[in-house]
């Protein structure tokens, strides 16, 4: 079977149905729906395609950005539908690539009739190297492109256009992507092949002792911080998106608000009862400042449920670092909401115990200074994870036994990256010429992600490198 040039990929499934839900689809399904349709249709074309899922799957952001990266492919159609009340499609692409292939997507769906809201980039709060999507950011040199294709909550027209035209846009990227990449690219024959799948969402449950939820109660409680004076809470019976809103909590006018979870129709949504409207749905993410705990007391009695007390993992901070940011357990762990700042350098090197992780590389750990706090400590950092408690070096993950990469003759020009940045095209330190020496030998060092490897060389001393077998590379006990 050919190597892929191309891998798709349906955003959420199973029991993350995506914030582009409304009355008429779950996000997972229809996305799906657009996907296997392009599925089809590339292999029609004679375009090499693969697909991290089929069905209705749940796939963490580690299992789905790993597939990705895995897959050998060149390129990758990350496939979502937008909510927060805007209108028209955004195509959304890399700091350091994939924006004329999103440019081209957008042109080919405005020919279609949908209007773009933008085509845009954006970066990490606090490191402006690295993109602030993980599907863009840990997708290694795969050049993806997120592709929002309209709003489900609409104030315009696009809930309309998305339930007549989805497959309309579907063909759209196909066609894209078909001349930008140099494939021959011909109209479907007839009208487009429909895929069966349900985009329909199962009726909402029946209001119950336990909200109808797939988790009932169970003696939880969400805590509402008092920094928030608006949030909103939706009906039983509606998705909870922007504009399906029944009214507003104040919790900074009683100094905070915790309710009893009642029921739990998908992830991070809660049914709760309130005074003022009664039984309600309310979006509580580790993100928006909200704490999932089993008292009925302060917030900061436990961390949320996202957290795994014991997970026998160790994170290990590399003593190049003077400065590492740690937040709060109840807020997103972004650039403005730490708490205080780690020196790693100072001790040469600091470990912790894992206690638990609020979202794709962000940990919980018990500091001395700050207490239980959330750390950012993704593969692009100068951290390590480790089933024991020694420190690691350099950014390494040590290796049992020497293993040595294996650079083909064929190859002339092969990127190397600093230590303490994404291995992404853009932030080269410089270049190995195997073809030179017939062939280029290193001993791994150790690695700092799937594929990348870290290796001491003569003139750039010691680097990553990105080593798929796809590559032409080879790993040998030698």
């Amino acid at each position: 079977m050919a190597r892929p040039i191309l891998i798709i990929d349906p955003g959420h499934g199973g029991r993350d149905p995506g914030g582009g839900t409304n009355r008429y689809w779950k996000e997972k399904d229809l996305v799906l729906k657009i996907s296997l349709y392009q599925y089809n249709r590339y292999r029609e074309l004679g375009v090499p395609v693969a697909i991290t899922r089929t069905t209705d799957k749940y796939l963490s952001p580690d299992e789905r950005t790993r597939i990705v990266r895995d897959s050998g492919a060149k390129y990758c159609h990350s496939n979502h539908l937008n909510a927060g009340g805007g209108d028209g499609a955004e195509v959304i692409h890399s700091i350091y690539d994939g924006k004329a292939m999103a440019q081209k997507i957008a042109d080919e769906l405005r020919k279609e009739g949908q209007n773009i809201r933008r085509v845009f980039t954006r970066t990490l709060p606090g490191n402006s190297s690295l993109d602030y999507y993980f599907m863009i950011r840990e997708t290694g040199n795969v050049v993806t492109n997120i592709i929002e294709y309209g709003f489900a909550d609409s104030p315009g027209d696009d809930i309309q256009q998305l339930r007549n035209n989805h497959l309309k846009y579907a063909e759209a990227v196909v066609k894209a992507f078909c001349e930008y990449a140099g494939y021959t690219y011909r109209t479907p024959t007839g009208e487009e092949q429909d895929v069966h799948i349900p985009i329909n969402p199962a009726p909402a449950p029946a209001p119950s002792n336990t909200g109808g939820g797939s988790n009932g109660a169970n003696g939880q409680f969400i805590h509402l911080p008092v920094s928030e004076n608006a949030w909103r809470i939706y009906p039983i019976d509606v998705a909870p998106v922007k504009g399906n809103e029944k009214g507003f909590l104040n919790p900074a006018k009683f100094g905070g608000l915790t309710y009893e979870v009642l029921g739990q129709p998908q992830p991070h949504v809660y049914i709760i009862h309130t005074s003022d409207f009664g039984r309600v749905q309310i979006y509580g993410h580790p993100s928006t400042g909200a704490v999932i705990n089993s008292s009925p007391g302060s917030a900061t009695t436990s961390p949320s449920t996202n957290t795994d007390e014991k997970t026998e993992k160790h994170l290990h901070l590399s003593a190049s670092e003077s400065s590492w940011r740690v937040y709060p357990i109840g807020v997103a762990p972004v650039k403005g909401n730490e708490v205080g700042f780690l020196n790693p350098k100072k001790f040469g090197g600091l470990t912790y115990e894992i206690l638990g992780s609020t979202g794709a590389h962000v940990y919980i750990i018990e500091t001395t200074d700050f207490g239980r706090v959330q750390i950012y400590a993704g593969p692009n950092t100068a951290s390590t994870i480790s089933d024991d408690d020694k420190r690691g070096s350099n950014n390494t993950v040590k290796n049992s036994g020497d293993r040595y990469l294996y650079l083909p003759a064929s190859e002339s020009s092969w990127r190397v990256y600093p230590l303490n940045v994404s291995p992404v095209k853009g932030n080269e330190k410089g270049f190995l010429n195997p073809k030179k020496f017939g062939g280029l030998s290193y001993k791994i060092l150790g690695t700092t992600q799937a594929h990348v490897y870290i290796i001491q060389t003569g003139d750039f001393g010691k680097v990553q490198i990105y080593a798929h077998p796809s590559t032409g590379a080879t790993i040998s006990n030698k």
